[in-house]
């Protein structure tokens, strides 16, 4: 089905090409369409703006408020930091008890946060944990062994 000239211009005038891609898409698809094309456009617009706003808002997490946040786990709960370590490292994901109870600590740490960005710092963390994984692993292969040191 071909798309109006003038709704066609407006999507040729959208800059996200995933957003255009995606409203050609479902405007062209098979299926039967139970509103006008520009009702549909218009439905996708406003929607992504939402979610753009949406984003705009949650909070930019800063290295060093994610690094605050792991000496806090750390200090509070030792055995759960380390299980949460070897989760990380070993499986690439968190089971979700555990990660539950992060989340909840970060709620502790940092009352009255918003639940999406309480998740966009758990996020962050898992992040910051497999960066300082990385790091450490790199200093443990420069460091000679002691078989080495003997040669």
């Amino acid at each position: 089905m071909s798309i109006d000239p003038e709704l066609q211009a407006k999507i040729d005038a959208l800059e996200d090409e995933r957003l255009k891609a995606e409203i050609i898409d479902v405007l062209t698809g098979p299926g039967k369409k139970r509103a006008s094309d520009e009702a549909i456009y218009e439905t996708m617009i406003s929607g992504y703006e939402m979610a753009t706003q949406q984003q705009a808002r949650l909070r930019k997490w800063r290295e060093d408020e994610v690094a605050a946040f792991s000496a806090y786990f750390k200090e509070r709960k030792p055995e759960d930091y380390a299980e949460f370590l070897r989760q990380e490292h070993e499986f690439n994901e968190i089971e979700s008890g555990l990660a539950w109870g992060v989340r909840q600590l970060i709620l502790e740490w940092m009352p009255g946060l918003d639940l999406r960005d309480c998740s966009g710092l758990f996020s962050k963390f898992r992040d910051y944990s497999k960066s300082q994984a990385a790091a450490s692993n790199a200093i443990d292969d420069r460091e000679p062994t002691s078989a080495s040191r003997q040669l």
